[in-house]
């Protein structure tokens, strides 16, 4: 492992340590900075998290055991050898096949542990253990850990469509930032930005909880929670908000457009520049496919008062008038 792993492992460390004590709320913003300043930080840190999960299903003896080659062979119980066994060789097989881009460890019916991500321009369907059914939009991370009493999901970043199975002795929990999602079994979307998280309802009833706010959902509703708030509002059940991504499409209504260009940077490797401040609070509507981002770009000058440029998938946005 090189300097730079071994100094970011350092940190994981550092911040697996606060959240045994329990994480302030300033605490927890800073961690999910770092989470976001670098892919690499959410890969070291959801491998440490998943290797604690699977350390937790041992008790602290068997852990001694593993680590003490000459032990291995005083091992009483063979289901319990072959039960490492098994965990070990997986383990490894997702370390050199699936480079942790997805990894799940279950140890019964009801508990189960997941990491899951997509990259740009890939769409993924999971389906889990409860019956519950995931679509990863593009550039998705997803961490899940299910017992016996909860079914606990984090999303670190993205988007996923959740048709969750109903099971009224284990409500399913999504963490999204300082947002919690709670439903028993509804279907719904929940799309984590930098600075908000939104959330929009298919069918069946969802609890949206910010810091300071809780409300519900229902079909046809829609949330949007930021530093400032939960917005409630309702939604054209025409325009398929909820699930328009599995095709492809990108539905913007009154869309900020620097959240636009951040919609098609899931599917495009770009970047992009708002010349100015007016450009920043222009909004855009409409439905556009996310692989054709140069109609999406050619229209642009056709329906708001700008320029577009590009210069090496870079593309720059001045105001034209």
């Amino acid at each position: 492992m090189d300097r730079h792993n071994v100094s970011i492992q350092q940190q994981v460390n550092h911040w697996l340590e606060l959240e045994r004590q329990g994480l302030s709320k300033t605490q927890q913003q800073a961690l999910n900075r770092w989470l976001g300043e670098n892919r690499a930080h959410q890969t070291a840190y959801q491998e440490s998290k998943q290797i604690e999960r699977l350390l937790s299903q041992f008790s602290d003896q068997d852990i001694a055991q593993l680590e003490n080659p000459l032990t291995h062979s005083k091992l009483k119980s063979k289901t319990t050898q072959r039960y490492f066994a098994i965990a070990a060789c997986f383990a490894l097989f997702a370390l050199s096949f699936f480079g942790y881009r997805t990894w799940f460890f279950q140890v019964n019916k009801d508990t189960f542990h997941a990491s899951y991500q997509s990259a740009r321009g890939e769409l993924r369907n999971i389906s889990l253990p409860d019956q519950s059914r995931l679509t990863l939009d593009a550039k998705t991370s997803l961490a899940i850990d299910f017992d016996g009493n909860r079914r606990s999901n984090k999303l670190l970043s993205g988007r996923v469509l959740f048709d969750v199975a109903s099971d009224k002795s284990r409500p399913f929990v999504i963490s999204a930032g300082s947002t919690k999602i709670t439903v028993l079994g509804t279907r719904f979307s929940v799309d984590k930005k930098p600075n908000s998280v939104r959330i929009v309802v298919d069918h069946g009833r969802v609890n949206v909880q910010s810091q300071n706010q809780q409300i519900t959902l229902t079909k046809g509703q829609m949330a949007v929670v930021d530093s400032d708030g939960i917005v409630k509002a309702e939604f054209d059940p025409n325009l398929n908000l909820v699930d328009a991504f599995k095709q492809g499409r990108l539905v913007f209504d009154n869309t900020p457009l620097n959240e636009a260009l951040e919609e098609f940077k899931r599917h495009h490797a770009i970047s992009y520049t708002l010349s100015a401040q007016s450009t920043e609070q222009l909004v855009i509507s409409g439905t556009f496919v996310a692989s054709e981002l140069e109609s999406f770009l050619n229209l642009l000058p056709h329906v708001l008062p700008v320029e577009v440029k590009e210069y090496n998938n870079h593309i720059v946005i001045v105001n034209s008038r």
